[in-house]
This record gives structure tokens, C-alpha cells and sequence, in this order.
């Protein structure tokens, strides 16, 4: 994370608690952190209480290749160690004695010690605050960043002594596993943000970042859909269809969000299916969301594709008489009835080549009977499943009908916000939590939308 690489790369010694249940990640952290701060001259060790450097290099492939053996030492007190290095310690003083030549000879860095817990359970209980505060003024003497790994996580007098404080946390939504890091303590830094979703996908610690408007801002490439994938179209989001296959044809797909702080942010992973239906040439008729209006969404998928394919291909209600001049845009009254507008809609279908994405907002619904919203629905949904088109419907938290909607849709993907990041899982199909962020494209006028799971 940002603000720790800064504290421990603008100052010589910074002393760091990493705290969590076991399984929550604060070895993979540990090591990442290693790995980025020991390049060039720095050099970095490893001090690891539980397992030996053959096991940590099974369980971390990565590392043989960035940290060498001789910087992970081995404090198991196993006779059988194979390290090139190992610390035996009978007390307190044996240890520190220990440490010291370590960081004091090599010219350490950074020191980890994994864990701090399994030090200080074999010394003596009346010996332990002396060690604690032995330990730090060794880093602190000898301009070396500490990192100690706990699994008490607890309040205790270590934490007061400490720089900073990082509590790792790993909960469920519904089934899903979550991977929280929480900055609770940070010494003479300002913390833009505290807390961070984080993945250990391909054993490596990744975090992400608030998205904020950070998913916009690009045009969209079309995606080459798979002959072999047939009955199938693309999302327009490649992770997305490497993980879904892809639209089914026919198909009902329900996009719900969970919270409304979300219903901004969501928008970039509807406008990637959008924009690659329109720049294929096929038709895309658009009723946004309550609330917003179609001139405006126009002017937002514009950052996507041209102009040119969107008045071609693109078609939107709007109830104002002077914005139904945009060829883009057709003209409804303000309430509508469903089966008006269902007539609108088809006569506007007739225009467009096929086969055609049908996009509603759910909650523009509202203002209609459950019944005439249940009618207009189950026709629709019979409707493209005879035309092979797709109907996306996007469904928040204030719509009407929503246990009834989520049993219709043949695909469902749920959207949660995470202190600011965008994520979803498949309801079904059923899927793990993704991350969606950014993915950075070699020709830098195109963007993409980048799917990392949570595990």
C-alpha cells in the first residue's frame, strides 16, 4: 500500500504490527512488502518462527526469484533446519544477541519477523516487555525498518510502542470471502484512506484502490467473440467473458446493485456491453435509469464510441419535444403507460439491425402498477428469448418486484461496493467476488475493464 511503502522509503527506521487471525494474509503481505522494498542495495530478511525456507518457497513460488535464501533465516528451532541460517535462542538475551548480528552485519533494510507471537510465547512472561522494547531500539539503532506479524489481535502495550498498526481481516458476503486491510495506526503520516479490499489471487498480496470516477475515460475496443463460443455475445469485457462465456442469446441478464453509492461507478461495466454492441454494428435501445436522463447518458457513452455509431445504432426515450429531434433519442410521454411505451419500442426496434441489446432501469418502472411492471416483463422476456436478442435489466436497491425480477433473469451478477471499489459476484452462474478496475491498454486512447477475483 501507498502510505506504508512511503513511510518506510522516506524514513530509516519505521516499525510496523501486522495483526489478524491466521489465514488472513499477513504473510503474503509481509513478503510482497519485502519484495518491493529490496531492490537495487537494500536488502531485506526474513525471520520465520513457523515454517522453514523450503515450505515459505512451496507456499510462495514467487520468491526464490527475488529474495535469496540467505535473507530467510530460520527461528523454528527445529534440528533438522536446512537454511543457510538459523537462530537458536534458549532467552531473551540469546535472541536479541541474535538479531543484532543479523541486522548489524548484512546492513539490513527491512527485518520480519513471522512471528512475533511464537518469539515471545518461549520467553519468559516476566522477560517479554523487556524484549519488545530490546527489539525495537535495536531497529531504531540500527536504522532498520521492523515488521512484526501477530495473531493476537487484541489491544496490548506493543501496540502503543509500534509506528504503525495494520489489522488484517478476512469475512464473508453471503458465501463470498472478503480480504479487508485496516491502517489503524499511522505515525506522522495523513492517511487518505484506511481501510482496503485485497486479493492473494496467485499468492501475491494485491490491494485496490477507491475507484471514484477512475473506470471512465477511454474509447472501447471491440471484442472478437469466439466462433467456438457460437450462441453467445460478448460483454464487451473480455475478464468478463473469459469468466461468464459471455451473453447468452435470448437471454434475460440482471445486473442488481446492492447500495445506491454505486450506481455511478457501475456504469462503465454496462457501457463496455453497450458500446461493443453498437460498434458491431447491432442495435442498443437504452431506457436509463430513474433519474436520469437520456441526453446526459448520450453525452457519457459518447466517451466510448463516435457519435456517428451512436446516432446510427443507438436509440433512447426522452419526454422532451426539443431532445426528440436527436436522431438518437424518440419521443414518449412523461407517464407513459407500459403498453404505450412497449408499442414505442418495438416500432423503434424495427429501424435497427438486429440482433438488438434491450437495456431498462428498472426502477423507471416505479410508477406503474406491480402488475403492469410484472406483464411488461415477462412479454419482454418472452419476446427476445424468440429473437435471440438480450434484454439487460438493472436493478436497484428501491425497485418494485425484485425477488420476482431476480427469479426471471437467466443470468443475475450482483454489484457491492467496498470502501469505494466496485466488485460483483455471479448469482448465477455462481461465481467468486471480482475487483473491477482499470486495465491499462497499449494504445492508450482505448481502455478495458480488469476482472481480479478475491480469494
Amino acid at each position: 500500500m501507498y502510505e506504508v511503502e512511503s513511510a518506510l522509503k522516506s524514513l530509516e527506521s519505521y516499525i510496523l504490527l501486522l495483526k489478524g487471525a491466521p489465514g488472513t494474509g499477513k504473510t503474503s503481505y509481509a513478503i510482497t512488502l519485502l519484495e518491493k522494498l529490496c531492490k537495487g542495495e537494500s536488502k531485506g530478511v526474513y525471520i520465520s518462527t513457523r515454517i522453514g525456507p523450503s515450505v515459505l518457497y512451496k507456499e510462495f513460488p514467487w520468491m526464490e526469484e527475488n529474495i535469496p535464501k540467505k535473507n530467510i533465516i530460520d527461528a523454528t528451532q527445529s534440528e533438522f533446519s536446512e537454511a543457510e541460517f538459523q537462530i537458536m535462542y534458549d532467552d531473551f538475551t540469546s535472541f536479541l544477541r541474535s538479531v543484532y548480528s543479523v541486522v548489524a552485519e548484512e546492513d539490513v533494510t527491512i527485518l520480519i519477523i513471522d512471528s512475533w507471537d511464537a518469539v515471545s510465547s518461549q520467553i519468559e512472561k516476566e522477560s517479554r516487555d523487556r524484549l519488545e522494547t530490546s527489539m525495537l531500539d535495536i531497529a531504531r539503532k540500527t536504522k532498520t525498518h521492523l515488521v512484526l506479524l501477530s495473531e493476537d489481535t487484541g489491544e496490548r502495550k506493543l501496540d502503543y510502542l509500534v509506528d504503525g498498526i495494520l489489522r488484517f481481516e478476512k469475512k464473508w458476503i453471503e458465501d463470498k470471502i472478503v480480504r479487508m486491510v485496516h491502517i489503524d495506526k499511522m505515525k506522522r503520516f495523513q492517511l487518505p484512506h484506511s481501510s482496503y479490499p485485497f486479493t492473494l489471487e496467485g499468492g501475491k498480496f494485491t490491494y485496490f484502490e477507491p475507484t471514484g470516477l477512475g473506470l471512465n475515460g477511454g474509447k472501447h475496443k471491440a471484442v472478437k467473440e469466439e466462433e467456438k463460443k457460437q450462441g453467445l455475445y460478448s460483454t464487451g469485457i473480455e475478464d468478463l467473458d473469459s469468466v461468464i462465456g459471455g451473453y447468452p442469446r435470448g437471454s434475460f441478464v440482471l445486473l442488481e446493485l446492492t447500495d445506491d453509492s454505486i450506481s455511478w461507478s457501475y456504469r462503465p461495466f454496462l457501457f463496455h456491453t453497450i458500446s461493443d454492441f453498437l460498434l458491431k454494428g447491432r442495435g442498443v435501445i437504452y431506457m436509463p435509469e430513474d433519474g436520469s436522463y437520456s441526453s446526459s447518458v448520450k453525452k457519457l457513452i459518447s466517451d466510448y464510441v463516435t457519435e456517428k455509431v451512436i446516432d446510427k445504432n443507438l436509440r433512447m426515450p426522452t419526454v422532451s419535444e426539443s431532445e426528440s429531434e436527436d436522431p438518437c433519442l424518440f419521443k414518449i410521454e412523461e407517464r407513459e403507460p407500459l403498453k404505450g411505451y412497449f408499442e414505442k419500442h418495438l416500432e423503434v426496434y424495427k429501424e435497427l439491425k438486429k440482433p438488438v441489446l434491450h437495456v431498462i432501469g428498472l426502477t423507471r418502472l416505479n410508477i406503474h402498477s406491480e402488475d403492469d411492471i410484472r406483464g411488461m416483463l415477462s412479454e419482454a422476456v418472452s419476446w427476445v428469448r424468440t429473437t435471440n436478442d438480450v434484454l439487460v435489466g438493472v436493478l436497484k436497491p428501491s425497485a418494485r418486484l425484485k425477488n420476482e425480477i431476480r427469479e426471471l433473469a437467466d443470468l443475475h451478477l450482483r454489484f457491492v461496493p467496498l470502501e469505494g471499489t466496485l466488485n460483483f459476484y455471479g448469482v448465477k452462474p455462481y461465481t467468486v467476488l471480482y475487483n473491477v478496475s482499470l486495465l491499462p491498454l497499449a494504445e492508450p486512447e482505448y481502455q478495458q475493464l480488469k476482472l481480479t477475483p478475491i480469494v
